[in-house]
């Protein structure tokens, strides 16, 4: 009997079993649930920047223009002509006048006209496009002009140096006093006898008869 009854006792009631199970597994969760420690709250990662390099792009050289070969044409060399022997012209001087014999000094009474000749100056060479300059002017006729009458009274004298331009044919185209005697009407009367009524041997140049521009002396003197 006692054998049976400790075979009862030890049978296993799967109910209790069961209960028992649940328990330990409660207890168990929550043994864990305190040994889990409080996890602390994320940590917000900071953003990073990222830096982003530029970095410039170098052109690629262009490759230089290929030289382009121009055909040249070459000319024959030229033959220079053989310098032709300049001729060089020669001037001829120009021919002087015939001398012909001048009036000395004279001295002449009250009333009565003299002409005394001075040297030109030398002669200039010749200009081929005027009248010639500086002539030495040779006369054909030179009467004395008459003496004014103030000047007589008054007993002026002086000496009156005209330029005279004499034409081809000898006649005096313009006479100008050049100097003057001191007294107007000394130099009036000497220029107007020598434009009326004097004449000149015409001046040559290369045996032609030009144009001559010279000076002459009319000299008024009382004794």
């Amino acid at each position: 009997m006692t054998t049976i009854a400790a075979a009862r006792h030890l049978q296993l009631d799967p109910g209790r079993i069961t209960a028992g199970a649940g328990a330990i597994a409660l207890n168990a969760a929550l043994l864990m649930l305190l040994m889990v420690p409080i996890a602390a709250p994320p940590v917000l990662e900071r953003e990073q920047t990222e830096l982003i390099d530029f970095v410039p792009v170098r052109p690629r050289p262009v490759p230089p223009p290929e030289p382009v070969e121009v055909p040249v044409t070459r000319q024959p060399p030229r033959e220079q002509a053989e310098p032709r022997p300049v001729r060089q012209a020669v001037t001829q001087p120009p021919s002087e006048t015939t001398d012909m014999p001048q009036p000395g000094d004279l001295v002449v009474p009250p009333g009565d006209e003299h002409v005394i000749e001075i040297p030109a100056d030398p002669q200039p060479p010749a200009d081929t496009g005027g009248p010639l300059q500086g002539a030495h002017l040779q006369y054909a006729s030179a009467p004395p002009p008459a003496y004014p009458r103030e000047a007589l009274v008054e007993g002026i004298t002086g000496t009156v140096m005209l330029r005279v331009l004499v034409d081809v044919d000898g006649r005096p185209l313009e006479v100008s006093v050049q100097r003057s005697s001191g007294h107007r009407a000394l130099d009036a009367a000497a220029r107007r006898q020598v434009l009326s009524k004097w004449r000149f041997h015409p001046a040559m140049r290369n045996g032609i008869a030009v144009q001559a521009i010279g000076v002459v002396p009319v000299e008024f003197k009382l004794d």
